[in-house]
């Protein structure tokens, strides 16, 4: 192996790479492999990386095209850190180099460091009028979409057709991908109209932009298919047949030729596979052969979604989405009861970071209906946890609905709350005040329901909290796409909250049984739990319920005792 000694070396060898195959290449990464570590590693100098920002940002470039993606991920991170530190005092480095950099974290389906790194270089290019205003703007509107921020996608891409229009006419990349998020928007909101009027602006970006590029180049392979795509999405809102067959078979050429020219595991083939699929599972609709069409359709997409969770990671916001397009389509096509069992991921304790950080994507990418069930609830509600409260904030704000339930401290788990050892055991005269005095009470639940007195004045019927007065077997968070549940172990209320996963949490998705199962168990244990006002205008009626059940428990105990005595 050869060790690579500087950046211009890097450069080199990442470029050889790509043009050798076989045992020449596997060298060749393993040489770069070894470099990029060392330029990551924490006992790296600062004053390596700094003079050669740019160049790093170009090698980590060619390591992504080179399918490393960890390393040129790591190698983007480190590079924006170096950025960070030299322009602490001064300015440093162009608007397009920023540019660039947040371009690439993209890629790297990094997108709030992504948006971050895009709007230095939006200030840089506008304080300096820089020619990269209009295409640093298209970059924003592409990472806004991919977040799930329509409106602000929307936004960003207009102020770059505006900017194109009115300062400058020669970045047909920037044009490009402005009128493909224009059109992308418009689809997802069903927006006949508006699609309308944005298709023929992205046909002619797309015919301009692969005027200047090769064959090969993944954007215009993609630009391709997503313009049959749209089209095809055009001729179905108005029922158009003729048009609706002539884009499907644009779409399986546009499949076959990602496929030809960049390979079938390549993102952009996955998408166009991805397309082609779903647009064959909607023209089926009402055709003599409606049912096999369909099973061909979702065995396409099923086969997308595998490759994408094996190159891109299961959590990669492109596996997510044919994920979903993948559990639409079961949906609409099996009965709940006849989905599978199928379980994602399951987390064990040493997992817990990992378990947090997909519950909180979860929460972040949602734009519909949070349901979820938890013993007191903490985790989402307080803020000194710095869990999931801000995510929850989050989706909130872009419009999320959240309900949740939790259980009553007055339920027959009472019993079970932690108390002093030389104090007098529970019993019907002194377990309200037990559990009263106990932390789980105090410094969890009351906080709770303070954190959703002022959530609901904020998001008034965006948010609704009941209460239960059975017992809660586990957690379950579920949003539109994903589901989590994590059973409890003990019933002492005291170890069911402000703490560390302790047993396992399971992942699935919409197409497993387990989410139907446990979207039908939330919306009858919702019909059985009070509102808070309805608990709090009953709530004596249940301290004395659970010193009647406590009573009852201890009369049982005696007599169970007098029985067995000699």
């Amino acid at each position: 192996m050869t060790k690579i000694a500087n950046v211009s070396e890097g450069l080199a060898a990442a470029e050889d790479a790509l043009e050798a195959d076989g045992k020449a290449r596997s060298e060749l990464k393993e040489s770069l492999a070894g470099y990029v570590e060392r330029l990551t590693s924490p006992e790296a100098p600062y004053a390596l990386l700094r003079p050669h920002a740019r160049q790093h940002i170009n090698l980590a470039q060619l390591l992504l095209a080179l399918d490393m993606r960890e390393r040129s991920h790591a190698l983007a991170a480190v590079t924006l850190r170096h950025m960070e530190l030299a322009e602490a005092d001064q300015e440093l480095f162009a608007a397009d180099t920023w540019n660039e950099l947040g371009s690439l974290l993209a890629e790297h389906d990094d997108l709030d460091r992504a948006r971050m790194v895009l709007n230095y270089a939006l200030n840089r290019a506008q304080r300096a009028a820089a020619p990269e205003l209009a295409r640093i703007l298209a970059n924003l509107s592409a990472v806004s979409l991919r977040a799930g921020h329509l409106e602000d996608a929307r936004v960003w891409a207009q102020k770059a057709v505006t900017v194109l229009g009115k300062y400058y006419g020669g970045d047909p990349e920037a044009r490009l991908t402005a009128d493909w998020v224009r059109v992308e928007v418009a689809s997802i909101r069903r927006d006949t109209a508006e699609l309308t009027r944005t298709l023929g602006d992205f046909a002619s970006s797309v015919d301009w932009y692969t005027s200047f590029t090769n064959d090969d180049d993944p954007k215009a392979v993609a630009a391709r298919s997503a313009l049959a795509q749209a089209r095809f999405q055009a001729a179905k809102a108005v029922q158009d047949e003729e048009r609706i067959e002539a884009e499907l078979a644009e779409l399986e050429i546009s499949h076959l030729r990602a496929a030809t020219l960049l390979g079938a595991d390549h993102q952009e083939t996955l998408v166009a596979q991805a397309a082609l699929a779903t647009a064959e599972f909607d023209a089926a609709d009402g055709t003599a052969f409606c049912a096999s069409r369909r099973q061909q359709a979702v065995s396409l997409l099923d086969s997308a979604a595998v490759t994408a969770a094996r190159t891109l990671g299961r959590d990669h916001s492109q596996t997510l989405a044919l994920r979903a397009a993948l559990a639409d389509m079961r949906d609409a096509t099996t009965p709940s009861d006849e989905l599978p069992y199928l379980i994602e991921h399951v987390y064990t304790p040493q997992e817990n970071s990992a378990r947090n950080k997909a519950k909180g994507q979860a929460l972040r990418q949602e734009r519909n209906v949070i349901r979820l069930v938890a013993h007191a609830g903490a985790s989402f509600f307080l803020k000194d946890l710095k869990l999931f409260h801000p995510q929850v904030i989050h989706a909130l704000n872009q419009g999320s609905y959240f309900y949740v339930i939790i259980s009553s401290p007055w339920n027959n788990l009472a019993i079970f709350t932690k108390h002093d050892a030389t104090a007098e055991r529970p019993n019907s005269h002194n377990i309200v005040d037990i559990i009263a005095a106990s932390d789980y009470y105090s410094k969890t639940f009351l906080h709770v329901i303070d954190a959703y007195r002022t959530l609901r004045d904020t998001y008034h019927d965006r948010i609704e909290l009941r209460l239960t007065h059975i017992d809660i077997p586990g957690s379950t968070l579920l949003t539109t796409d994903r589901g989590f549940f994590e059973p409890y172990i003990t019933s002492n209320p005291e170890r069911r909250t402000r703490r560390k996963l302790n047993v396992l949490e399971v992942e699935f998705h919409k197409d497993s049984r387990y989410y139907s199962d446990s979207r039908a168990e939330f919306d009858i244990q919702w019909e059985l739990a009070s509102t808070l006002d309805q608990f709090e205008a009953s709530e004596e009626q249940h301290k004395t319920a659970l010193r009647d059940a406590v009573r009852a428990q201890s009369d049982d105990r005696f007599k169970a005792d007098a029985e067995h005595r000699p």
